[in-house]
């Protein structure tokens, strides 16, 4: 059984709690959502398809890196001519 001490204790740590806290809507720190009394803020984010493009072309970066200090100049330079002979093809 809770005693009004222990009713004290509790509401004492959640408030010391609710300084940590950041609302889901106004985005600042110290209250919950359902206490908000401000606007909700947009928050740009870029969207999955987007993310997705970004990390494929990051992958396909990294791949030209490698395969660069893995072959010689010339034989990138070679490499890399005729994949743009496929892609222009392809058009």
């Amino acid at each position: 059984m809770a005693t009004p001490m222990h009713r004290l204790i509790a509401r004492r740590q959640a408030e010391a709690n609710k300084q940590h806290v950041r609302c889901q809507k106004c985005l600042e720190f110290g209250h919950w959502t359902y206490e908000c009394t401000g606007k909700r803020k947009y928050l740009h984010r870029p969207s999955r398809t987007a993310e997705l493009k970004k990390a494929l072309k990051e992958k396909e970066n990294r791949l030209l890196l490698q395969q660069r200090s893995f072959f010689p100049p010339h034989v990138y330079q070679h490499w890399r001519n005729h994949c743009r002979k496929k892609d222009q093809e392809k058009k």
